[in-house]
């Protein structure tokens, strides 16, 4: 009997017992929803025909559907959708044959409201922690794509008047790869998924979807525009370029789509859009330019920012080394006689920027050689009426920029002026031609060759990026370089030779001998008196002195060391940076460890760290807690044990006087025992770190997004047990630590990870915890986390090392338990997997990952 609602079928899917009554139920979905539903009416015949070859059926739809009951349907269906994808996938997906999940399964998603659907596949991945529910929706999307039902998402947004922002629905198409290798955690490598493969597949079905726009009336670019845009802007722009170029040629109409949708592209993605095609270089000139002007040519007097991003950002703020770029740029403006004004207004705002004295002299000579290739440029676009009409003006600027020209340093420069005046005068009817004597040079022939046109061959090795964003200062001395072998008039003085710096030699380096004078090296603000040669042995040095240090002010000192090399970067080449400035801070903390084992616990929750510096925190925390509790033994001990390094003379000098030495006395040496240092201050490196893992922060949230660290945190406080495991404070410390990862065993759904570390702590807590400390103390907590750990091997899909630690940490509880209580309880039951068996391992096979 078909069920009248999806309400119904959802209870009857939950009151089944066996498969068949499944298939039954799914069955009747099937039924209700091609008698009711409209969203296949849109398919084109290949994607009915892909749609059918997915999911093994070719039966016709009939289409009967309201349109008053329209939200009311694709909300109740969007709901069975959700129970598909998360309770469904628990019980019954697995024991469903492949034919079965694509004729009854898969084509619910697929037939059904593509944006919809879409949209609730990709919020139940992003929401879901569960692994099989991770593997439906992997599943299903991977169904989604592969039948091209993204070309169909694309057309009924362009066509819809409501529904998701664009925006926001183009973030969730190109982010669609990282949220799946987020969540799977790269259980699941197919191709489809790749952010290149994906990223081509998506374009790909953006210019199909256009196609089919072709001959639509109210038709809206703007979700198309924005898509485009933000993959641009995510990498993908030159891969962008050749599919719109591609689309392009095949007709104008289809120049036109793309042109209406740069309308919609936001100013922070249309700069990434526009680049590629500037600087493209393998489709020949001639062609390029006319694709140039359809795509972009009708909007640039219609969009403000792309007028201001074409003809004053990609000018004077950035440029191109290369003519090509330059040709290309103002060639839409000399199709239509609307546009040419553009011409002459940014032509009088480069020769009023060519002629600034400030930038003749700040501006690098390529930036400003850029201007004045761009000034010839224009001046070739414009016809010669264009160029008599503003002729007094021409005439004003370049009089008021040749001077600036001529009395400046550098030659190149003096030579560019020449050259842009005589080529200027030469069509402006000054009267008397304009001739300088310079010495022509490969910068002045290029200058001149611009008057003819742009020609390929001159371009065939042009550099793959010709944009540059920042002065290129080894440019201008080059160019400094070349101005002094050249001949200069007898009025200007000659030119300083700048001289490179050496290689570097640390040995003439003089290293600090103080503390005190580390700090002051390491906080010089002043650019003109930081010494990075210093900086660096000054780094290296440090270790050594506070080896050396004694009793006194040693507390501050290395307080204030840890609070600057904490916040050090790497501002200059080192090639340890990280590995020196860790070595520092666990120097410190083994120094001192009260004042910066506190301040160091404190600064891992405050706001203004990254992830990478909190990992920092907790590894410098773990360092000086193994260094702290390691015993030093007497010198007489080490030399017994071989363990002192000594020259080979020096052994051999040992030994002949051992032999020659008489002992008259032979009485039993007594070993005398060591302090642990950690003991007195491992409540520092411990009650801190814990104490505010539930504080609200902007940049840290433990308990949901920050499961790095979240782990981490738990493995160094299982760290820091096991090195304080022979203090008086152990036992107390051993109950709170069990009860802080209690709290994290209740959440129902935790990162692998967390896991992990949370079974290595307990099996810590577990081994170095005594007899009478585990019946009195934290015998109910070590009994919860057992319980758990064994609910994990039960409930949870893990994977092989995580399992394997699970049986490992319940060996151990196992056996620490019984001893513990007196053989109450019966031998550990031995796990075997396969023919492999499973022993208790030591402390030291617990390792995370």
């Amino acid at each position: 009997m078909v069920c009248s609602g999806w309400s119904e079928l959802e209870l009857k899917l939950g009151l089944c017992e066996g498969i068949k009554e499944v298939i039954q139920c799914l069955e009747d979905g099937q039924n209700l929803f091609f008698v009711t539903s409209t969203s296949a009416s849109n398919l084109t015949d290949s994607e009915k025909l892909t749609i059918s070859q997915i999911t093994g059926t070719r039966q016709e739809v009939t289409f009967n559907f309201p349109a008053k009951e329209q939200s009311a349907f694709i909300g109740k269906f969007c709901c069975y959708l959700n129970y598909l994808l998360k309770t469904f996938s628990l019980k019954w997906l697995a024991k469903l044959s492949e034919d079965d999940k694509k004729r009854l399964y898969y084509s619910n998603f697929i037939y059904g409201p593509v944006m919809d659907c879409f949209l609730t596949i990709l919020t139940c991945l992003k929401q879901s922690k569960h692994l099989k529910i991770l593997q439906a929706c992997y599943d299903v999307l991977k169904q989604f794509v592969s039948v091209g039902r993204i070309q169909q998402l694309v057309v009924e947004k362009s066509l819809a008047r409501s529904g998701v922002q664009a925006e926001s629905l183009a973030s969730y198409l190109c982010n669609v790869p990282e949220c799946i290798d987020n969540k799977m955690n790269l259980l699941y490598t197919d191709h489809i998924f790749e952010k290149q493969a994906y990223t081509v597949t998506l374009v790909q079905n953006v210019m199909g979807a256009l196609e089919r726009l072709q001959h639509q009336n109210t038709v809206k670019y703007d979700f198309v525009g924005k898509l485009l845009g933000k993959l641009a802007v995510l990498g993908n722009r030159d891969l962008v370029c050749q599919s719109v170029l591609e689309f392009v040629g095949r007709g104008h109409a289809n120049g036109s789509q793309i042109s209406e949708a740069l309308t919609f592209v936001s100013s922070q993605h249309l700069e990434a859009l526009v680049l590629p095609f500037l600087t493209c270089n393998y489709i020949p000139f001639p062609e390029l330019k006319q694709y140039f002007d359809i795509v972009f040519g009708s909007k640039i007097v219609l969009i403000g920012k792309l007028c201001t991003l074409l003809y004053h950002k990609l000018i004077f703020i950035k440029y191109f080394k290369e003519r090509r770029p330059k040709f290309l740029l103002f060639y839409p403006l000399t199709v239509r006689e609307e546009r040419r004004y553009l011409l002459t207004r940014t032509l009088f705002e480069l020769l009023t920027v060519w002629g600034n004295k400030s930038s003749v002299e700040l501006q690098p000579y390529d930036h400003h050689f850029a201007i004045t290739e761009t000034i010839i440029i224009i001046f070739y676009y414009m016809k010669q009426d264009e160029r008599m009409a503003i002729r007094d003006r021409l005439i004003s600027l370049l009089t008021a920029g040749m001077p600036v020209h001529l009395d400046s340093n550098h030659t190149d420069v003096r030579r560019a002026g020449m050259v842009v005046a005589e080529i200027l005068t030469q069509f402006l009817e000054v009267g008397t031609e304009l001739k300088f004597e310079y010495e022509d040079t490969t910068d002045t022939l290029r200058l001149k060759s611009l008057l003819e046109g742009f020609t390929e061959v001159d371009e065939m090795a042009a550099a793959p990026d010709p944009i540059i964003t920042e002065p290129d200062l080894a440019l201008e001395t080059a160019a400094a370089d070349a101005a002094t072998n050249n001949g200069l008039d007898s009025d200007d003085e000659p030119e300083l030779i700048p001289f490179g710096k050496k290689d570097r030699n640390l040995a003439m380096v003089k290293p600090p001998a103080y503390l005190k004078e580390c700090v002051e090296i390491l906080t010089e603000t002043r650019e003109q008196e930081r010494d990075f040669d210093r900086i660096e042995i000054t780094l290296r040095t440090i270790p050594a002195l506070l080896d050396q240090s004694v009793e006194g002010n040693v507390d501050e000192v290395s307080l204030e060391l840890t609070q600057i090399v904490l916040h050090m970067t790497s501002e200059f080449y080192m090639v340890d940076f990280n590995e020196c400035r860790k070595r520092i801070l666990t120097k410190c903390a083994v120094v001192a460890p009260r004042t910066v084992a506190d301040y160091l616990c404190y600064q891992f929750y405050e706001d203004n760290y990254t992830v990478a510096h909190r990992l920092d925190i907790l590894d410098v925390i773990v360092e000086s807690a193994k260094e702290l509790s390691k015993l030093e033994l007497p010198a007489e001990d080490l030399m017994d044990r071989g363990e002192v390094k000594m020259k080979p003379w020096e052994v051999e000098v040992m030994e002949r006087l051992k032999k020659k030495t008489r002992r008259f006395n032979s009485a039993t040496k007594v070993v005398m025992g060591t302090e642990n240092k950690f003991n007195s201050v491992c409540g520092n490196f411990f009650y801190a770190l814990m104490n505010q893992y539930d504080k609200e922060m902007r940049t840290l949230n433990l308990t949901e997004e920050d499961t790095l660290l979240l782990g981490r945190l738990i493995y160094t406080l299982g760290m820091v047990m096991h090195c304080a495991g022979n203090s008086p404070a152990a036992p107390t410390m051993s109950k709170t630590l069990l009860e802080f990862c209690r709290v994290f065993t209740d959440i129902y759904v935790l990162d692998e990870y967390v896991k992990q570390c949370i079974l290595f702590t307990a099996s810590i807590v577990a081994q170095i915890s005594p007899a009478t400390v585990m019946t009195a103390e934290i015998y109910p907590q070590l009994m919860d986390i057992k319980l758990w750990a064994e609910e994990l091997l039960v409930t949870e899909s893990l994977s092989a090392e995580t399992t394997r630690l699970v049986v490992y940490s319940l060996e151990i509880m196992n056996h620490v338990i019984g001893e513990g209580l007196g053989g109450l309880f019966p031998d550990p039951v031995e796990h075997n997997q396969g023919s492999v068996k499973i022993t208790p391992p030591k402390i030291t096979e617990i390792t995370t990952s």
